[in-house]
């Protein structure tokens, strides 16, 4: 069943706590929330005896089976927790590890990245002989197989992942995968009545059997964070998150350094509160944090918000491209740099509508996948545009949206607010909100008055 996370712990306090529990979703809030119900379950004094950790990804089912059947030392509770499980996965799953996988190693992560690119390769199908059998570098089609696309950027990635995965070694021999797994066994005859059976993982397929049986005789909690339609975290769940960190520590903060702090926060919680813990080492006993602490310490995470700026702009949304604005240039990003970025946008799209209309005539759709579009369109070539084949394909869909007449007068918009924006007595926000307000408008519209 589907609780929330303070039903289960007051659950746990009354000593009512599941049998079967399952943690998915954020990895902040997940790891967090194991904590918390660790404390709950098991004294310290008792943990030798009474706890046992696996990692899901390398602990053979056997080892963790043997755990659930033998009796704790001591009276209580004994709790298995197993982290990392790739018990509910499956091939759907297949696309979007794969683009997981290639984030996590650009973004430097290089451990989980390969933990997760282990979990890839078994849903489909590898073996230890067949990863030993790979030859380096991988062929095309193998390449291909993998990833959709035999990109040169992209391999140059993936073989650095491959090399990192060689060197600190693989295992394929674990009992892997859900359906069938014998953890669907317990979950049918029930747990010895000593134990407790916690569970983490970092993917779940809700459609998976395991999953939904899970779901049925057990507690399944999903930690996930909400966000923005840009897949940024909400405004009011870092807001909450922020307010908490701030009453735990004892400290206030003034209004500006506050939406400092939530204009630079990113997509990831962990990052987020990383630099709230700098930040609190950083004012030492200061009891107010104000905005040159922050500015001082504290990384600007939100830099994607100028491809959210673009996006808004292509999508014609006016409302979120001047919230994207104002929060740019809040933190500091000069006008002059964001009209640089949007003109080279807008020649991007430019010159896609222009192929649109011209050679990829009869080639393009706007209805196109991105597998379409690389079969179709770049026909497993280079990119055409950028230096980034699914780039491309965003940009020809976002040019969709406009005109070629259209882009046209957006480059004459520009110059004309180049010109304001060096100009002495233009506000420079002025000026950015009249650009973005014009090029969000569609022929036929109401201009706005020169």
């Amino acid at each position: 069943m589907k609780r929330n996370l303070e039903a289960v712990l007051a659950a746990i306090r009354k000593g009512e706590a599941p049998s079967f529990l399952l943690l998915h979703g954020d990895d902040y809030r997940v790891h967090s929330a194991i904590k918390t119900i660790i404390d709950l379950l098991v004294p310290v004094e008792k943990r030798a005896f009474n706890l046992e950790r696996f990692d899901g990804r390398t602990a053979p089912w056997d080892e963790i089976e043997s755990a659930l059947m033998t009796p704790p030392f001591f009276s209580g509770t004994k709790t298995v927790f197993v982290d990392n499980a790739p018990y509910f996965l499956s091939r759907e799953h297949k696309g979007e590890l794969s683009v997981r996988v290639l984030q996590l190693w650009g973004e430097g992560k290089k451990d989980e990245a390969a933990r997760l690119f282990l979990d890839f390769l078994l849903l489909e199908g590898w073996t230890q002989e067949r990863w030993e059998r790979l030859q380096e570098p991988m062929s095309a089609a193998q390449f291909s197989d993998l990833f959709g696309a035999d990109d040169s950027e992209l391999r140059e990635n993936v073989e650095g992942l491959l090399a990192f995965c060689r060197s600190s070694g693989m295992n394929f021999n674990q009992p892997r995968g859900s359906e069938g797994h014998r953890l669907t066994e317990f979950l049918e005859k029930g747990l010895p009545p000593w134990d407790l059976l916690l569970i983490t993982a970092s993917h779940v397929d809700r459609r998976t059997r395991l999953y939904k049986s899970f779901d049925e005789k057990g507690c399944v909690l999903d930690l996930g964070l909400e966000r923005e339609r840009s897949g940024r975290i909400s405004r009011e769940v870092l807001s909450e998150f922020l307010d908490r960190r701030l009453r735990e520590v004892g400290k206030k903060i003034e209004a500006q350094a506050r939406e400092m702090i939530l204009a630079r926060a990113g997509g990831e919680l962990w990052a987020v509160h990383q630099e709230l813990e700098k930040l609190f080492l950083y004012v030492g006993e200061e009891p107010w944090i104000r905005s040159k602490d922050v500015e001082e310490v504290f990384l600007d995470q939100g830099e994607g918000w100028v491809f959210d700026l673009l996006k808004s702009i292509a999508d014609r949304e006016p409302i979120r491209a001047l919230g994207h604005l104002a929060r740019l240039l809040y933190q500091g990003d000069h006008p002059l740099k964001l009209l640089a970025t949007i003109v080279g946008e807008v020649r991007r799209l430019l010159a896609a509508r222009q192929l649109i209309e011209g050679e990829m005539r009869g080639r393009w759709s706007r209805e196109m996948t991105y597998p379409q579009f690389q079969q179709s369109v770049l026909q497993h070539g280079p990119p055409l545009l950028t230096q980034n084949p699914y780039r491309d394909y965003m940009t020809f869909k976002n040019a969709e949206n406009f005109t070629t007449r259209e882009l046209m007068r957006a480059l004459e918009w520009i110059y004309q607010t180049d010109h304001r924006l060096k100009s002495s007595g233009n506000p420079p926000r002025m000026a950015m909100e009249r650009l973005i307000l014009e090029m969000c408008q569609r022929e036929g519209q109401r201009q706005i008055s020169k």
